[in-house]
């Protein structure tokens, strides 16, 4: 005879318990301590005893193991085509060494405990009546039939996450955009969440559910410590965005970070990316001050504006080279050092004598060179820092919306 089950899922003592059924488990404690010393088989009270008990994640509360029957999917099968699809390249990981974590957990893996005993969640569709067991959504005919209480863990919900948003399997979204091309999310969850969704799409479609996995680090404090409300080392994202702006943040988070590793934040460093975005009005306001003296006249480029044009177009090969290749960080980082400290103080500074003299043409070339490079830096500016460059780009282009153009 194995144990008995002496708590109930209401947290009370069961009838196993004798006359302390009914307790809840604290006073249950305290119960039978007394009847213990009563009878004289109680040797001590050791409240300084330490031991390793479960708790709740959010409120502490102690968790009681209860034995229950299970539901569990067979993993093997599924895990062995998983890896299939990683081996053959049908899908990309970034970084690359993520692969390897990625196959130690699934030629690793063990059958998977789908049900949970929690309040929340999708039910679990099973049936129950005396030794039959019935699995559907619709309640069988016939009387004497519960419903399973049971929920399914969340990572088996969201696990079917990208054929089911989609309207699988007859939707017209399915059949367009089904596989999806990345998938980006912390590399914390690359088993929990992205190696199930591959796992449960080959099986449910077919298909893998995406072809490019990317995968981004932690934010962490600028001491590399985690960000914990208790350290007090906590930036809210939507407060700094309110002081410095959201495109500050958006830079910040950006530049600096490579795939699969931790980044460092500080409000340093998002006020650095404010004072960007100010660069970025202060350059297309000089500008556009100069529009009124420029004219319509075709420019004719000189020696020094088609070699600002050349560099812009390196640039602009660059910036998108790094963009094909999920280098996000070297691409923020080369359009930044480009715009600042290439056009902003090199080049807007070798024209203003040219705009103030009294030669038309080369104020129409000069006007017109700094304007190309000003609205080609706004797009490639634009991902990372989407809301001034709108601004700044609908004002040259006279309400034309960025967002739209072509890379």
């Amino acid at each position: 005879e194995g144990p008995k089950t002496i708590i109930n899922e209401d947290g009370r003592l069961t009838w196993e318990a004798g006359k302390f059924e009914g307790l809840k488990v604290a006073e249950a404690r305290e119960r039978v301590a007394e009847e213990m010393g009563k009878i004289g088989i109680l040797e001590k009270v050791a409240p300084d005893y330490v031991h390793q008990v479960a708790t709740c994640y959010k409120c502490g509360t102690t968790l009681e193991p209860i034995p229950k029957p299970q539901w569990f999917v067979k993993m093997k099968p599924l895990a062995e085509k998983a890896i299939r699809a990683a081996e053959q390249g049908k899908i990309k990981f970034y970084p690359d060494r993520s692969k390897k974590v990625y196959f130690h957990w699934l030629r690793n893996i063990r059958d998977w405990n789908i049900s949970r005993q929690i309040v929340w969640g999708i039910r679990i569709p099973a049936w129950f009546k005396e030794t039959e067991i019935y699995v559907g959504t619709e309640k069988p005919a016939g009387d004497g039939w519960r419903k399973d209480a049971d929920v399914f863990d969340t990572w088996f919900s969201s696990g079917q996450w990208p054929y089911l948003t989609l309207g699988y399997p007859n939707g017209k979204d399915f059949k367009k955009f089904y596989p999806t091309d990345v998938m980006e999310t912390g590399y914390d969850i690359l088993f929990f969440w992205v190696a199930r969704m591959i796992m449960l799409g080959l099986y449910r479609t077919g298909k893998i559910p995406f072809r490019t996995v990317y995968l981004h680090g932690l934010v962490r404090y600028k001491d590399r410590q985690k960000m914990s409300k208790s350290k007090g080392n906590v930036i809210d994202p939507l407060a700094v965005a309110e002081i410095y702006g959201a495109d500050a943040v958006r830079m910040a988070l950006v530049a600096g970070n490579t795939p699969g590793n931790d980044i460092i934040i500080s409000e340093d460093k998002i006020r650095g990316y404010r004072n960007f975005a100010t660069k970025i009005w202060n350059a297309a306001r000089f500008i556009l001050m100069n529009k009124l003296v420029t004219g319509t006249a075709k420019p004719k480029f000189t020696p020094a504006d088609k070699k600002n044009l050349k560099e812009l177009e390196k640039t602009k090969a660059q910036v998108t080279k790094h963009l094909e290749r999920f280098e996000f960080h070297l691409a923020a980082e080369k359009i930044y050092h480009y715009f600042w400290h290439t056009f902003a103080d090199k080049i807007i500074e070798s024209y203003k004598e040219r705009l103030r003299g009294t030669d038309e043409e080369k104020k129409i070339s000069a006007y017109a060179t700094l304007e190309k490079i000003l609205s080609e830096s706004l797009k490639m500016i634009h991902p990372f820092m989407p809301f001034v460059t709108e601004e700044v780009y609908r004002k040259i282009r006279n309400g034309k919306m960025l967002m739209t153009e072509k890379w």
